[in-house]
């Protein structure tokens, strides 16, 4: 029986139609859900045609888990470096996202929609979305992460914009948030730059054990999000 490591290593490699490599073990050197309402075109492939290059979106199903959690945690690595705990990357993360990604498929929130964005068939990120997770906030979008093959590509922005089609659709009249690590300034300015407000602050538990200070940030009109 293999691995969660192997399990994540394998759902990456057939993803990208590479045959699988042993895997590497990591080190920190070098390295600072079901719907309120339908939505059209759920379930099916469509194009972000104001991109050059063709990206595609698809709801993911509870086949899709070791992807996810092997894109989560690829993401992390680079980006949670300089934040989270180097053990839990180091080890304990794979079975961790496996279990989390797992249960949220099989068992999704009300509201939930995960989206995973793929380029010629293969996988460049995701995002998962709590429609109405919050009666004075709105929509919640619970993650949100794009490969580094992706990065500087839009992909970001375009799975921002789907998280507020979704609020949009299935919640009119409320807002959008996420939570976001104070360290993480990059993504604090990302956010920022366009139209996220920073509302609150508060210290949160988080999965390597720490607890880590974050920040609420919030899009009164989701609207924003498309223009």
């Amino acid at each position: 029986m293999r691995s969660p490591k192997e399990r994540l290593a394998l759902a990456l490699a057939e993803a990208w139609g590479r045959p699988q490599v042993e895997t590497v073990p990591y080190s920190t050197k070098g390295r600072h859900s079901s719907a309120k309402a339908g939505s059209a075109g759920r379930g099916s492939r469509t194009s972000l045609s104001r991109y050059s290059w063709a990206m595609d979106f698809r709801d993911a199903s509870p086949a899709d888990a070791p992807l996810i959690a092997a894109m989560h945690v690829e993401s992390w690595r680079i980006a949670y470096a300089h934040i989270m705990d180097p053990a839990y990357l180091a080890g304990g993360i794979e079975a961790e996202r496996l279990a989390t990604w797992t249960q949220r498929l099989e068992h999704p929130a009300p509201g939930q929609r995960i989206i995973i964005a793929e380029r010629a068939g293969q996988p460049m990120g995701f995002t998962c979305i709590i429609g109405g997770a919050d009666d004075r906030w709105g929509t919640l979008v619970d993650n949100l992460h794009a490969l580094p093959a992706a990065r500087g590509t839009g992909l970001g922005t375009a799975l921002l914009a789907r998280g507020a089609q979704w609020a949009i659709e299935g919640w009119p009249q409320t807002g959008l948030f996420l939570w976001c690590y104070s360290d993480n300034l990059a993504a604090r300015g990302f956010y920022a730059s366009r139209g996220g407000v920073e509302v609150e602050d508060w210290d949160k538990p988080g999965p390597d054990g720490r607890t880590l200070p974050e920040k609420r940030i919030y899009w009164a009109d989701p609207a924003i999000l498309l223009r």
